[in-house]
């Protein structure tokens, strides 16, 4: 059988390959026509060429609809679909699951507080300090005075003291801070009497695993500030010479702004640091499940406690995007939204809890005992911790207190906004215009002047490279010059005019440097020859640059890449070199008005506040509180667009 079935199979096979024999023998030769067309030259050229055209052709629509695409997908964000629910990381929290002991006794011991320190408001400085240390110290805890020079109201005291855990190595400690000053203006009595109340329950209490400290600052965040040096000896020499009791490693902070004498409608959470920084997620969700599951009170973000859109089908939408929108602000202007985000500099995780007043409900009003049970269930999650805060998310979007976004999903709109400007500067960059779509010369023809503007583009390098230095020189100079306080013989009683002249002196010597510079490249491109490339060149490193500074700085950030990014992408997409006056003058008002002066000028319109006082806000941010904001625009936003500008009459 074997044998018989053996032929038979050689002469099907036989026959199959007899009939593909010809196509077998036709694919081989189409196979060798193409590898000798792809190895000639003419299909090189011809390949170039029709990449080169489609880049030319679509390079600005697809760098515009990547930017509309990331403007979207941001405001999608706050649509419940794509956010998530918060949840605790840190199983050894177990925030809401303890009894708590905050009485009656409690309520009337911080009501007779508020009593006493509306007397003591009245008061100096040291007055204030030396009755809250008392205090501390007829507690029996170790308490302290530090005293600090500030700019303009001369010198603060702040009073603190350290409650030593019965069962502690001292190697650990929280943090229950309240300012005197509110960020309302007012006196933040009530927060300073819970304060005061809860140290007498922690002190007759034996559970504790940290240390407490108890601060109660003055002078708003110059006085958190020193107080933070001066505990980590980072500050001046005085506050080091301080002989002050310590503890160990400050695991978290809570913040108390309970201002005024009255019952309050809502808690406010501000959690946003210095610089964007934020803390670890878990601790805001620690504070929000106590105050949910324990305490029964009512939460916002900020101090929003209007929600004129809860009627509606899409008023959670509006109400995260507001709530959204209010933090990228805080985040972009690197300023903190309470003193508790000055702690994070040591990346030491802190909120501030905010007493929101209202008449809205005055059925869920809530006074001394909802704030006493909050604090003292939350203090007892963080006593459980058994190593820093690390488990949860540290770069978020807080749109609603129990709806967060993560950094997977908020990332891609800057990649987008940083890839159509990086598109833009190699288009410009390898493709010339001697080649446009349409033109009558021949292929072999075009795609030799596409190697000969490649090869010749390292001419004009110099003349971009050169723009490009010079104002990031000026923006150094202008950096120095705005953050020098003793700048023409003012002194600091005039310091709101000293801030705008140094204003006005910045501004003007970045107008002589786009005129110097215009005038010498317009004196050394007469004898040039690429001077078309020379514009193109310099709005590609300026495109390239813009890109690479939006995507590092988005890292660090995210806000203020994204309003980098909104401000720049389409203006600096459009802006390019013109033989005409009218559109030279109009390029130059779009560039003016997303200048720094045009910015503060809109800021100054929109939110009534004076030029001065913006300015000294953003100096103060960066000496007092060690914001980048200042650094940021000087310089590396402020020499783009001054680059930009130079690039019109190029």
């Amino acid at each position: 059988m074997k044998a018989s079935k053996t032929p038979r199979l050689k002469r099907k096979l036989l026959y199959i390959f007899d009939r593909a024999f010809p196509f077998i023998m036709l694919g081989t030769w189409i196979r060798t026509k193409l590898a000798s067309r792809r190895s000639s030259p003419k299909y090189d050229a011809d390949r170039k060429e029709k990449i080169i055209r489609v880049v030319q052709t679509y390079n600005v629509p697809l760098s515009i609809l990547l930017f509309f695409v990331g403007i979207v997908w941001i405001l999608l964000l706050p649509y419940e679909g794509f956010n998530r629910t918060t949840y605790i990381s840190e199983n050894a929290l177990l925030p809401g699951q303890v009894n708590v002991y905050f009485g009656y006794n409690d309520i009337r011991t911080a009501e007779d507080y508020r009593y006493q320190l509306t007397h003591q408001e009245r008061q100096d400085s040291e007055v204030r300090a030396t009755y809250i240390m008392n205090e501390f110290r007829g507690l029996g805890f170790d308490s302290a005075l530090q005293r600090f020079n500030t700019s303009d109201d001369g010198m603060g005291v702040n009073a603190f003291a350290v409650y030593r855990a019965p069962r502690s190595d001292g190697k650990e400690a929280l943090i229950l801070s309240a300012p005197w000053q509110s960020r309302t203006g007012d006196y933040n009595t009530n927060g300073i009497a819970a304060l005061l109340s809860l140290a007498k329950l922690f002190k007759r209490n034996v559970y504790w695993s940290k240390d407490i400290i108890l601060l109660v600052t003055d002078k708003g965040m110059v006085g958190t500030r020193s107080w933070v040096d001066a505990y980590h000896g980072t500050g001046p020499a005085s506050f080091s010479s301080l002989v002050m009791p310590r503890s160990g490693a400050i695991q978290g902070v809570v913040n108390l702004d309970f201002p005024g004498t009255q019952d309050y409608e809502n808690l406010g959470i501000f959690f946003e640091g210095v610089n964007g920084q934020l803390p670890n997620l878990d601790l805001i969700n620690t504070i929000v499940t106590v105050c949910t599951r324990t305490a029964r009170v009512p939460l916002t973000l900020h101090d929003d406690s209007a929600r004129p859109f809860n009627d509606k089908p899409w008023g959670p939408y509006v109400q995260s995007l507001l709530h959204m929108t209010r933090t990228m602000q805080y985040q972009a202007l690197g300023h903190p939204s309470s003193d508790a985000g000055l702690y994070l500099r040591y990346k030491i995780d802190a909120v501030t809890v905010h007493g929101v007043r209202g008449s809205d409900n005055l059925h869920a009003l809530f006074g001394f005992h909802k704030i006493g049970i909050m604090l003292e269930s939350t203090f007892r999650s963080l006593n459980n911790l058994l190593e820093h805060f690390h488990q949860s998310f540290f770069f978020y979007l807080l749109l609603r207190p129990n709806r967060y976004v993560s950094i997977g999903d908020y990332m891609p709109p800057i990649i987008l906004f940083a890839c159509s400007l990086i598109f833009q500067s190699l288009a410009l960059y390898y493709i010339r215009p001697s080649t446009a779509p349409g033109s009558p010369e021949k292929k072999a023809v075009a795609s030799h002047a596409v190697t000969t503007n490649s090869s010749s583009s390292s001419r004009s390098v110099s003349s971009a490279l050169t723009v490009m230095i010079v104002t990031h020189l000026m923006g150094f100079a202008i950096f120095y010059i705005m953050q020098t306080t003793s700048l023409l013989g003012y002194t600091a009683n005039d310091s709101e005019a000293l801030v705008v002249v140094q204003f006005a002196l910045s501004c003007c010597i970045a107008v002589i440097t786009v005129i110097c510079t215009i005038s010498s490249h317009r004196g050394g491109s007469r004898h040039a020859t690429d001077t078309p490339n020379n514009g193109r060149t310099l709005k590609s490193f300026c495109l390239a640059f813009s890109g690479l500074v939006i995507s590092t700085v988005s890292l660090l950030n995210f806000s203020l890449a994204v309003v980098t990014a909104v401000l720049i992408v389409l203006p600096y997409t459009f802006i390019r070199s013109s033989s005409s006056w009218i559109a030279r003058v109009l390029q130059c008002v779009i560039l003016t008005l997303i200048s720094p002066p045009g910015l503060a000028a809109l800021a100054v319109a929109v939110g009534g506040l004076p030029l001065s006082k913006l300015l000294s806000m953003l100096i103060e941010d960066y000496q007092v509180v060690g914001s980048w904001l200042l650094l940021y625009i000087c310089v590396a936003y402020w020499p783009v667009n001054l680059a930009m500008q130079i690039l019109v009459f190029t």
